[in-house]
């Protein structure tokens, strides 16, 4: 919020959005692109094109200081160093993964060009070979294609064109890895000689440490020279995007006319006086292009929303559906690379232990709809984590005796045949090379001990004691997530299953996730554009500006005056279209802001607490 406890103004106040109409004069003085401050600091930055020195802001001294080109970009890449704890950790990251990269593209061209499977389907080795009197097999003779790409199907193009797409991308990467270099050194330089942090101090050093010595570095270095930030205004810098999004999410504007079977479909926000039902929706492929067409897109170089922005939905619809539409184009190599990536990574897991296809992680819709105002990744990360284990502990207050019927006798029947499998191997081992209707015994004991290790996981627990009310309590403490449909329901199934669409199974989630590949293009161009007033709406009733910040979403700035909630302990209460959900600015206040009175802080806590 503005210095000197002034209440930061509201640049869309007044400006009432009329579908076809030319702005107001009051608008297009609001919204002109007015020179920015110049951000100055010691650290070694490329000077702005263009920028100049405000008139008499330094009382004629000549500039010794660059100035920052862009300081939002300064403080993302300076929290960005402490999060992936220092230089060589995050060297080692980046090499890996090329490195990761490179051998998803190797291996899948491999497998998909050069193997051939029906000659490997019908290769003899081992056993079957000395029973048909042949050679043991040579695989490379007989399951390797001399000439991967004869003949040319549409299949071989496809394969191709991705191989090739990704190898761009290899390369891209490859390059970005040196020109990002420089800046990740000078950033260690600004650690060590600035803010006299070391690499080893990185890794055990909180981030509000971090951000002390940055404000009280500002007494010799200047890093803006409008005024010297505060810990708040550096933090609604670093997420002036991403508290947007939160807001947007925290509103119920990412809700769509939409099944809730759809892949990825969220909690049901509203049901329209048709019956149509409108269910929250934020997988992670639509979250990547909501953010390249709306917030990447949003600001200009001031920091402050561009007037060409708000005022054209049009053209904010035309760029959905433009990049809807190369997103389905592209469509077929991305499942391509998202099958074999996940095949990398989850299929061995999934083979040793087959009961964490069963295991329950938080959505990618749920990360959002938890995440509070200016709470950086790490800290939300370590909030978010903590809770899981509380909510699978209430949705094991829900058990299905059937199902654990069920699946108590499949686990008897299935640990039978894997124990008789045991005593086989145990009595003599070269009995599981014996086949059985075309199989040997080793294929058997892998399925029989696959079956047995899912089934147990679905049998409830005998030992269980049933209290969702107190494990809900659990779950809200992380979460920060109680809505009022949720509250004296807790042993309702409804209840249940809106937790299960924001936790749900692994294997559910990745399935979704590839789904999500195709049902994203058709969101984009046919779904999202019917919200895009809605959402443009948001950024004007909800966009203020800050001295030496620019525009920032309103909620991070715990703007009470104006979004105020009396039932969370807010001084001033204002009408529901005005506040935050649940209230979540007065949450994220408690969580991160120090600098109010005693009294406010403690107002809030006392009502809070009661929520």
């Amino acid at each position: 919020m503005m210095s000197g406890g002034q209440k930061p103004p509201n640049v869309f106040n007044f400006f009432k959005w009329q579908r076809g109409e030319p702005s107001s004069s009051l608008t297009t003085g609001l919204l002109d692109n007015a020179s920015h401050e110049i951000e100055l600091s010691n650290y070694g930055g490329v000077p702005s094109p263009g920028s100049e020195s405000p008139s008499g802001l330094l009382n004629g001294e000549s500039l010794n200081v660059q100035p920052i080109a862009d300081l939002d970009l300064f403080f993302e890449k300076l929290y960005s160093y402490y999060r992936d704890k220092g230089l060589w950790c995050i060297i080692v990251k980046w090499a890996v993964e090329l490195l990761s990269l490179g051998f998803i593209i190797c291996f899948s061209g491999f497998f998909l060009l050069y193997v051939d499977w029906r000659g490997l389907k019908n290769a003899k080795c081992g056993m079957d070979a000395v029973e048909s009197g042949t050679k043991p097999c040579d695989l490379v003779k007989e399951a390797i294609h001399e000439h991967p790409l004869s003949p040319f199907t549409l299949t071989t193009a496809i394969i191709v064109g991705y191989l090739a797409l990704f190898s761009l991308y290899w390369l891209f990467c490859f390059l970005r890895f040196f020109a990002q270099l420089k800046d990740t050194l000078d950033f260690r330089h600004f650690y060590y000689n600035s803010l006299h942090v070391t690499d080893n101090e990185i890794l055990t050093m909180p981030w509000e440490t971090v951000l002390e010595k940055v404000v009280q570095l500002q007494s010799s270095q200047r890093l803006c020279v409008v005024k010297d930030l505060s810990a708040h205004d550096i933090i609604m810098r670093l997420m002036r995007k991403e508290n947007y999004l939160i807001g947007i999410l925290n509103k119920g504007l990412l809700s769509f006319p939409i099944s809730h079977w759809i892949p990825g479909a969220g909690p049901l926000v509203k049901t329209s006086p048709d019956g149509t039902q409108h269910h929250l929706v934020l997988t992670k492929t639509l979250e990547w292009t909501l953010n390249w067409c709306i917030l990447q897109s949003m600001f200009d170089c001031n920091f402050r929303v561009r007037r060409d922005f708000v005022s054209n939905p049009e053209t904010l619809k035309k760029r959905l559906f433009v990049v809807g539409l190369a997103m389905l184009l592209l469509s077929p190599f991305l499942v391509i690379f998202m099958l074999v990536y996940l095949f990398l990574r989850h299929a061995e897991q999934f083979y040793n232990h087959p009961s964490t296809a069963s295991s329950r992680r938080w959505s990618n819709l749920s990360r959002w709809l938890f995440r509070e105002f200016n709470e950086v990744d790490h800290l939300f990360k370590h909030r978010i984590n903590s809770s899981a284990e509380h909510a699978s502990q209430y949705l094991n207050q829900f058990p299905s005796p059937i199902i654990s019927i069920i699946a108590k006798f499949v686990s008897f029947v299935s640990g039978g045949f894997a124990a008789v499998l045991i005593i086989i191997a145990f009595l003599e081992e070269s009995l599981l090379e014996g086949h059985i209707f075309g199989r040997n015994l080793f294929w058997y004991a892998a399925v029989f001990g696959t079956i047995t290790a899912i089934s147990r996981a679905a049998i409830s627990d005998e030992l269980l004691v049933l209290d969702p009310v107190g494990t809900m309590a659990a779950v809200v403490q992380h979460t920060h997530y109680m809505p009022k449909r949720w509250r004296g329901k807790e042993n309702k199934d409804d209840v249940r299953l809106e937790l299960e669409t924001l936790f749900q199974y692994t294997g559910m989630m990745l399935l979704e996730e590839i789904a999500s590949i195709f049902i994203t293009p058709f969101l984009l161009m046919f779904v999202v554009p019917k919200r895009v007033d809605d959402i443009l709406q948001f950024i004007r009733d909800f966009t203020v500006d800050i001295e030496g910040v620019g525009n920032v979403c309103s909620f991070s700035a715990f703007d009470f005056e104006n979004h105020g909630n009396a039932k969370y302990g807010s001084p001033r209460n204002v009408s529901r279209e005005n506040r935050s959900s649940q209230g979540k600015m007065e949450k994220s206040f408690l969580r991160s802001e120090p600098s109010f009175s005693f009294e406010t802080s403690l107002s809030l806590s006392l009502s809070l607490s009661k929520q």
